[in-house]
């Protein structure tokens, strides 16, 4: 990190900093930046921002809790009465705001590690990390905690449906914070979630992921590591049995760990009593006793371990049986996380962020069980840097067995990535299509549109998988097949 950046707001260790009176965000509407913002809010603190763009929901969230959001970045965004900065991790330091923060010598700092300095000191953190679940996991951990009477803090990268925010600062003891392991700040390379004091954490999972920042499998592991060895000896890991190498890492701290999966040799252990379209019940064994039957709205076996880690998490952390049951069944997800858009002309459409592989198969996998009978249409959009890579090229092609249709649009900003390392979604079509599936690469969005409302047939499921809005596509494709059903009614 720079010196003397955050000159006025020292803390010792284990102690909040005094929260300065007004804080401007540049890059104040994505996910984590903006449920940061609201937390300042929350304190009272005045708080603007700006951005390229103010999207929905989180603009809409800001502005209706009073925040000022600018669009564009320009100096005078920065107010003669700013005493600190924070600077999203998609912000170059040539950001003209930046560079008049640095002119004028106002303390800055990254998200993370804003959120830590202020909000995670003299806190109890229980911080989920891992490549797929975090989201869920986190929302999960927040509402259980709170249906206990533990009124947590907490800030998760997504809507959670039980809040009416993405972030609360909370009354009590425990903060639950989403780890991300991407980057922290053009200033501050590391992993975010190595800023978050962890005394608890949740390991939900371990696969080679940000192959932007990543070079290797090896490298992401290391960052992990570091992770693990900050939780003190009186802390705890609940780390999932099913991915071996999250294991391995877990072991290598000085705190307890504990595993939990599906696996008999699990110290937390589950089995799928039921799955179906009103979502799991699972019977939950520990150290090999029966522990009890939980009932879990969400579909899939990746969700049923995401309840079983924060069930067995909760418990070690004295949460009883009995609030535990009541609090998961509950919970109602996150959105973006198979949401169901709406049904129209006898085809129901669902919004999913799956981008990953796994989470692609996974989803996929829920989606049939929810859903059985429908004939799954996915519609994919390789939107993330590591999706917009070749790194798994194959293993996309596998991901989308699971559906009897799949259309990927064009990579977004495919000038991003050098043409020698971009998925090439011509050969994506090609390997799908010998996998057994109906596939096909559409490069105009418009064409996909109207494909997709031309061939959608009653009694079908069509799920969107972006990391994004999609540009739109789900909500214009719902709109016309409302409208194509209204012009079969009779008169």
């Amino acid at each position: 990190m720079e010196s003397g950046e955050f000159g006025g707001f020292a803390q010792e260790d284990g102690l909040s900093a005094s929260l300065p009176a007004r804080v401007h965000f540049i890059g104040v509407c994505g996910t984590g930046m903006g449920a940061l913002a609201l937390l300042f809010r929350e304190k009272g603190v005045a708080v603007s921002g700006s951005d390229l763009q103010s999207y929905p929901p989180m603009g809409d969230l800001l502005r209706g809790a009073g925040i000022d959001v600018r669009l564009g970045y320009k100096p005078e965004n920065l107010d003669g009465d700013v005493q600190y900065v924070v600077v999203g991790n998609a912000v170059s330091k040539n950001n003209p705001e930046v560079e008049e923060t640095i002119r004028r010598g106002v303390p800055y700092g990254s998200f993370p590690e804003s959120l830590s300095r202020f909000f995670l000191a003299g806190r109890e953190p229980v911080v989920v990390v891992g490549t797929h679940g975090k989201t869920t996991s986190t929302a999960m951990l927040a509402w259980m905690l709170d249906a206990a009477g533990h009124r947590p803090g907490f800030l998760v990268g997504g809507e959670p449906r039980n809040f009416p925010s993405s972030s609360r600062c909370g009354t009590g003891p425990f903060f639950i914070v989403e780890g991300d392991e991407y980057d922290s700040a053009f200033f501050d390379k590391g992993p975010k979630f190595l800023h978050y004091r962890p005394v608890y954490a949740l390991f939900t999972s371990l696969e080679y992921d940000h192959a932007d920042i990543y070079p290797d499998e090896e490298s992401l592991r290391g960052q992990f590591l570091r992770f693990v060895q900050k939780v003190p000896a009186r802390g705890l890991v609940m780390v999932c049995a099913e991915y071996p190498g999250a294991v391995e890492i877990a072991r290598r701290g000085v705190c307890k760990v504990e595993t939990y999966g599906f696996d008999s040799d699990a110290d937390w252990r589950a089995r799928i009593v039921e799955q179906g379209s009103e979502g799991s019940i699972l019977e939950v064994f520990c150290k090999g006793e029966p522990f009890g039957v939980f009932r879990c709205r969400l579909s899939g076996s990746h969700n049923g371990l995401n309840a079983l880690g924060s069930v067995a998490l909760l418990s070690r952390m004295g949460v009883p049986r009995a609030t535990l049951q009541s609090g998961l069944a509950g919970f109602t997800g996150v959105r973006r996380r198979q949401e169901l858009l709406g049904e129209a002309d006898g085809v129901v459409l669902v919004d999913d962020f799956a981008h990953h592989p796994t989470a692609v198969r996974e989803t996929l996998r829920a989606l049939r069980h929810r859903f059985p009978g429908r004939r799954v249409v996915a519609v994919y959009e390789p939107r993330t840097q590591t999706s917009r890579r070749a790194v798994f090229q194959k293993q996309y092609a596998e991901a989308f067995e699971g559906a009897d249709l799949v259309l990927c649009s064009r990579l977004f900003r495919a000038d991003a990535v050098p043409e020698k390392d971009r998925f090439n979604p011509e050969l994506w079509e090609q390997e799908t299509r010998r996998a057994g599936v109906q596939a096909f690469y559409i490069g105009d969005m418009a064409a996909l549109e109207d494909f997709l409302v031309e061939n959608a047939r009653p009694g079908d499921l069509v799920v969107f998988m972006s990391s994004g809005d999609f540009e739109g596509l789900p909500a214009r494709v719902l709109s016309r097949l409302k409208r194509r059903g209204e012009g079969k009614q009779p008169g």
